[in-house]
């Protein structure tokens, strides 16, 4: 069961090859990430981090805070939401405010941790209102054993899909695959590195960027 797992991991890691394409833009995205439970079904998680463009003057493209919660419906479910204030440093861009809800089915299957996601956003930007259905798939697997312990790695991957749909704007796909590897510190402290190809509105004008995604996680 876990190879076969495993075998669908690399399958949706496939498209990273895409990178050998010309890639427009070149990000870095650190974030910081504090996350707690109240004993029962509800969990929390806070996140700040920024964007900027790798180049020769580091431009940063934003700022952004996140709390989000969410409650157990147990067989392997939750439901959440959570609200995201984002300040651009572009004086030409209006700061954003997001709203999210999400259902995730998360399961392990032996070492493979799998999850399903599906979210719905809504990004206010000043009096435009973009709304975007997405999809993700991801996996783990601990490079030793069953489970990762202190002082071990992992290995991350994701794929996830995007609709986005605007008033009086056509609607756009957004195609995203990362993948990463991660350490568990202590018992409440993990790093990771994830690379990531985004491919923007790729069936009218498609703009691919590559991300390297720093998060420290902290569990309270």
């Amino acid at each position: 069961m876990t190879s076969f797992y495993s075998r669908v991991l690399i399958l949706c890691l496939l498209p990273l090859l895409g990178t050998a394409q010309a890639i427009d833009n070149y990000l870095i995205q650190p974030s910081i990430n504090i996350g707690w439970n109240d004993g029962n079904r509800w969990s929390f998680n806070t996140t700040i981090e920024n964007r900027s463009i790798i180049a020769p003057d580091g431009e940063i493209l934003h700022v952004q805070g996140a709390q989000f919660v969410s409650y157990d419906l147990g067989f392997y479910t939750q439901i959440g939401a959570g609200v995201m204030y984002r300040e651009i440093f572009d004086n030409e861009s209006a700061d954003e405010l997001r709203l999210t809800q999400q259902f995730v089915h998360a399961r392990k299957f032996n070492a493979v941790k799998l999850a399903h996601r599906l979210r719905w956003d809504q990004r206010i930007r000043g009096d435009a209102v973009t709304h975007r259905w997405r999809y993700r798939f991801s996996g783990s697997l601990p490079l030793n054993g069953l489970s990762t312990d202190r002082r071990e790695f992992y290995l991350t991957a994701n794929a996830e899909v995007l609709f986005i749909g605007q008033i009086d704007r056509k609607p756009a796909y957004d195609q995203r695959v990362a993948a990463g590897i991660g350490t568990q510190l202590t018992n409440k402290i993990k790093v990771q590195l994830v690379t990531e190809l985004r491919i923007e509105d790729y069936t009218n004008d498609p703009d691919r960027l590559l991300f390297f995604n720093f998060g420290l996680y902290y569990k309270l």
